[in-house]
């Protein structure tokens, strides 16, 4: 019975401790997810605006130095913008993983927005309608898009693993 009583004890001791330990301050956050767009090539050679969802990842970075070729947009612009070209409006969100207390998985997801102009009854009149489509994923294992991993002796976060490496200095 005794040991029962531990074993529980212990057990529970190592949940608290590891629920507080796995918080990451969101200053940290968006200095990693300012870091992944800046680090991705790919989007930064290409030519045109790259459009970023407004949401809440999106609101918190949107007022850091992220490259002038990124533009945060609310669903609402995104709906307009794709009415006013008149074609689908590819848009990246922004996710995150926390694996542990020093490791965080940066994700891009592609959205695209179909906005059409046209009278329709959804709870009343509307005249937009909108198609907000996922990407699928695939159905691989898990792999991060970039995986950055606490330094403690340098207290920095180095970007360690990911679809798109960045040359080390």
């Amino acid at each position: 019975m005794k040991l029962l009583i531990t074993l529980i004890l212990l057990t529970r001791i190592n949940f608290i401790g590891n629920a507080q330990n796995d918080s990451i301050k969101s200053t940290e956050l968006d200095k990693l997810y300012v870091r992944a767009l800046n680090s991705r090539f790919d989007l930064l050679l290409s030519s045109g605006w790259r459009y970023i969802e407004l949401n809440e990842n999106g609101k918190r970075i949107s007022k850091l130095n992220v490259s002038e070729q990124y533009k945060f947009l609310t669903n609402e612009e995104l709906i307009d913008l794709s009415i006013k070209k008149k074609k689908t409006i590819r848009v990246l969100r922004l996710t995150h993983k926390i694996i542990g207390t020093d490791t965080v998985d940066v994700n891009f997801g592609i959205v695209n927005v179909t906005g059409k102009r046209k009278i329709h009854f959804n709870n009343g009149l509307k005249f937009k309608k909108a198609n907000f489509a996922l990407n699928c994923g695939g159905t691989n294992v898990y792999v991060p898009d970039m995986r950055f991993v606490l330094d403690r002796k340098k207290n920095d976060w180095e970007l360690i693993d990911g679809k798109y490496k960045i040359p080390t200095e």
